[in-house]
């Protein structure tokens, strides 16, 4: 079965009326994560297997470019099924990763192909997965679990606004990203992930048994299956123990078709009541019963439990009411650092002070999350001029809000110069040809991504760092730019 879902009606695509200019250009991770037909793999050295699946295998590599470890995941296009392509017969799984943007999902750095293979780059976890730190742990503290499930959910909120399913939540899928004692999570492995309108039902059994919803082996479903997986890794982490006595996947399909699990006082004692009433509102047997992620990040037991301290929060404040910037050439490089040049220790305060500033939990920062803030220190009109003035500036995709790689590459802006050896990486992004200058048109081809833009916006792109005004973007040219102070 595959990944389908019922339309109603027939969708005309909508005429294009005008080209964009330079301000409505769209800029995201997204942008820098294009197929390429070029076999990359001589960018990469392997140094161990890391893990295999039933179309795939993860080696762990260090990427030369960048002198960085990776995991590249190598599919295996003669086992892929056809609820993993999407109308285009492109890996759904790269359509699904183009698109995002969340500091608790698994970053794409880039995606090439063969004949026999598709190559998906994507960050190292050293952590191990949370399956590893539940066989250590058999029982987590609640404070400690409620942080785990905080990010389950706002990942999945995020996800799910966007309308897109996992459908394969489970501990081996949650990857840490380092062996601290504060466990930071991203979810991985979007392979039998899919993407549906609003009010959609999807079929297909996917994913590990012990995890999946009753609903799945029915006719139909929708995005709730997740919110069910979550609730089971939620008792697993409190309790200790699965929440089914079967030992092979055919035992304990037979036994949620006969006898789904539901949360008693009984097999939760020991926990509080706060716990057991999300775990009761996220193993409703009942989808349409069932808790959203988005209500869920706001029950008593997670917002008790979340960390809103923010030491350098002022600070981060301050640099965003003095951020400044008028060149989309400029914002767009610092995006594609931010997204896939810097390390985790480099974002790791920022990342904190982002979902600090997040407070329903949804990945991004809206106008009002932002407001709230700087009307704690001056009054409202002031606050409402400062915060339109900051979305103005920091938002490239244009959707009103401040989503993360944009708030990384505004806070590591302003918090030190750029080193040489990134900014050259960064050259080198847009230098399709390796001439060692930067044309017009290679601007276009890095930054267009499907967009219809005036002519006059790539150049003007071009002119902000032609400063011979020859027509090309030397590398002296180009780390002078970088180097300016926005006035």
């Amino acid at each position: 079965m595959g990944c389908g879902f019922h339309k109603t009606g027939k969708e005309v695509p909508s005429p294009i009326r005008f080209k964009l200019k330079t301000k409505e250009l769209t800029i995201t991770p997204g942008t820098f994560i294009k197929l390429s037909h070029d076999n990359k793999i001589k960018h990469y050295k392997e140094i161990k297997h890391i893990g295999s699946g039933s179309f795939s295998d993860v080696l762990l590599c260090e990427h030369l470019p960048t002198k960085t470890l990776r995991a590249l995941k190598i599919v295996h296009k003669k086992s892929l099924c056809i609820y993993q392509k999407s109308t285009t017969c492109m890996l759904k799984e790269i359509q699904i990763l183009r698109i995002l943007d969340h500091p608790n999902i698994i970053k794409c750095f880039e995606i090439f192909e063969d004949e026999r293979h598709y190559y998906l780059s994507t960050e190292y976890c050293s952590g191990g997965d949370l399956f590893q730190e539940i066989s250590k742990m058999p029982v987590f503290t609640e404070a400690k679990a409620s942080n785990i499930i905080f990010q389950l959910l706002s990942a999945l909120n995020y996800c799910h606004e966007k309308g897109i399913i996992h459908r394969d939540l489970k501990p081996e899928n949650i990857l840490l990203i380092d062996k601290t004692n504060i466990l930071t999570i991203k979810i991985a492995d979007f392979g039998s992930s899919c993407i549906v309108s609003s009010k959609s039902r999807i079929r297909g059994c996917f994913g590990s048994s012990y995890y999946l919803a009753p609903e799945v082996f029915e006719h139909s479903y929708n995005e709730k299956c997740d919110i069910w997986s979550v609730g089971i890794m939620m008792y697993i982490l409190l309790i200790g123990t699965p929440p089914y006595k079967g030992k092979d996947n055919d035992s304990i399909i037979k036994e949620i078709l006969k006898c789904p699990f539901e949360i008693s006082k009984e097999n939760t004692y020991g926990i509080s009541d706060m716990s057991f009433d999300l775990l009761k509102s996220l193993l409703k047997l009942n989808p349409d019963d069932r808790i959203s992620a988005n209500e869920a990040i706001m029950h008593p037991w997670i917002i008790n439990n979340r960390n809103h301290k923010g030491e350098n929060l002022k600070l981060t404040l301050k640099r965003l009411k003095n951020f400044s910037n008028h060149s989309k050439l400029k914002e767009a490089v610092h995006i594609y650092l931010a997204s896939q040049v810097v390390s985790y220790e480099d974002i790791k305060e920022i990342r904190r002070i982002f979902q600090t500033l997040d407070k329903d939990g949804n990945g991004k920062i809206t106008r009002q999350e932002l407001l709230e803030e700087y009307m704690k220190v001056m009054e409202f009109t002031k606050a409402q001029k400062i915060v339109e003035r900051i979305i103005d500036d920091i938002d490239q995709d244009n959707d009103g809000n401040i989503d993360y790689t944009e708030f990384l590459a505004c806070c590591r802006e302003g918090m030190k110069k750029e080193s040489e050896e990134n900014l050259i990486l960064a050259f080198n992004l847009f230098d399709l040809d390796g001439n060692g200058v930067i044309t017009v048109d290679e601007i276009r081809s890095v930054l267009e991504n499907g967009q219809i833009a005036d002519e006059k916006v790539w150049f003007g792109l071009l002119q902000e760092a032609d400063s011979n005004g020859d027509g090309l973007i030397d590398l002296d040219e180009f780390i002078k730019f970088m180097r300016a102070v926005n006035m």
